[in-house]
Formats: C-alpha cells, sequence, structure tokens
C-alpha cells in the first residue's frame, strides 16, 4: 500500500510540476519522487524523436549532400567516387537519426545527473540542507516541461511545417521559439546559442530556481544564479557545435 501511494504521489507531483508548480515542489521538499517525471519525459521526448525522424533526416540529407558535394576534397574526386562518398555518408546519416531515440533516456539522465551536480556545489555554497537525491528529483520532475513538453511543442512545429518548411539543420533546431529569434541569421554561433534558450528551458530554469528554495531552503539569490547558469548552460552544446561547423 505504502508503494501504491508513493507511486501515486509521483505521478502527481511529475503532473503537478507543469499545472501547479507549488503544490508539486512542496511534495518533493517531503518525498522527492523521480521514477514517473523520468519516463513521461522520456517516453514524450522518444515518441517526438520517432515522429520528426522523417523530417530531420531530409533536412540533414539536402544539408550534408550540399557539404560533401562542395567540400574541396570531395569536389576533386572523379564523379563515381564522389557519388559513393555522398551515399554512403547520407546512409550513415539515416542510420544515425533513425536510432537516435534509443539515447534519449541516457542523454536525460546525463543532463539531470549534470544540473543535480551543479545545484549540489550550489547547496555547499549557499548553505542549503538539500541531497543530490533532492536535486536529482527536482531536476527530472522539472525535465517534464524542459524535455517532455518541449517535446510536444516541437513534433506539432515540424509536423506541420513539413520537411519543407525548413532550409537547414540550424532552423530545424530553432523552430521552438527562443531567443534566437533576436539573434540576426548571418550569426550562426550566437543563433546556436540563444536558439537553445527557448521558452521550455526557460520554464525549466525558473522551476529549478523556485525548487532549490523550497526544497533546498537556498537563498533566491544563489537559486537564481545558480538556475541561470544551468540555463545558459544548454546554449553551449549547440555553440560547440556552430563553432565546428565552421
Amino acid at each position: 500500500m505504502q508503494r501504491i501511494n508513493a507511486s501515486r504521489t509521483g505521478l502527481q507531483t511529475a503532473f503537478d510540476i507543469a499545472v501547479a508548480p507549488r503544490a508539486a515542489l512542496g511534495a518533493l521538499r517531503s518525498a522527492p519522487t523521480w521514477g514517473w517525471a523520468f519516463v513521461i519525459a522520456a517516453v514524450l521526448a522518444m515518441v517526438s524523436t520517432l515522429a520528426i525522424s522523417p523530417v530531420v533526416g531530409s533536412v540533414f540529407e539536402r544539408e550534408l549532400r550540399t557539404q560533401i558535394e562542395t567540400a574541396p576534397q570531395p569536389a576533386a574526386l572523379p564523379p563515381d567516387q564522389r557519388a559513393v562518398l555522398v551515399e554512403r555518408q547520407v546512409r550513415f546519416a539515416r542510420t544515425a537519426i533513425a536510432f537516435s531515440f534509443v539515447l534519449v533516456p541516457l542523454g536525460l539522465a546525463a543532463g539531470c545527473a549534470l544540473q543535480s551536480l551543479v545545484m549540489l556545489i550550489a547547496n555547499a555554497i549557499g548553505g542549503g540542507d538539500g541531497t543530490f537525491g533532492k536535486f536529482w528529483a527536482l531536476a527530472v520532475n522539472a525535465a517534464v516541461v524542459g524535455s517532455g513538453l518541449a517535446s510536444v511543442a516541437l513534433t506539432a512545429i515540424v509536423l506541420l511545417r513539413g520537411r519543407d518548411g525548413f532550409g537547414s539543420a540550424a532552423q530545424l533546431g530553432n523552430a521552438v521559439p527562443s531567443l534566437g529569434a533576436f539573434v540576426p541569421a548571418n550569426a550562426k554561433a550566437a543563433g546556436a546559442f540563444f536558439g537553445a534558450l527557448n521558452v521550455f528551458t526557460l520554464w525549466d530554469g525558473v522551476l529549478l530556481a523556485a525548487g532549490m528554495v523550497v526544497v533546498a531552503r537556498l537563498s533566491r539569490a544563489t537559486a537564481v544564479v545558480t538556475a541561470l547558469l544551468i540555463v545558459l548552460g544548454t546554449g553551449v552544446f549547440p555553440l560547440a557545435g556552430a563553432a565546428l561547423g565552421r
């Protein structure tokens, strides 16, 4: 009976994090549940990855063909060898995209663990009473919004616009409304960074900040600064990808 009640509490908390965050954060303070939240966030993200994979594959294939065919080394090859190289790279990209959904739970777990570690460091500096377990539960429940609901929105936008609605992978990455909308189109690095800061990432950050105050009794200033660092950190990987792609 106790396990059933805990399961119900976890499911309710995962639901409340989006619609009644104050109640959810209060529940996490006393019962840091995360199982249902992880399942919800992971399943929504996996279904989204599968649903949009044909569009993603088409956009990446179009861009990949252009990049390979215009690169100096492939351009120097005979036409038949260049065609073989292009098809080999395209097949690899198709396979990677088709099976990328398998990596979603691992990526989700790694992201939440990193966020938990950052919050734990802030807890030590700020003199809070949080633990890694509490911060992990907070990060996973916040991911219902930052990963789960964001995936639902991304799927809706991508399927509505279709494969012809995106001219590049960068446009696809910025499909969800974000701060990247205010960045000039020619500023690719800045666009990649701020494009990662979409409405759901910012919402996730607000939940983390509020959660640190409630769950760990951290000061508002410490919680806000820590959440800001986490949110800005989400733009580092797209920024690095844009830099390497130059």
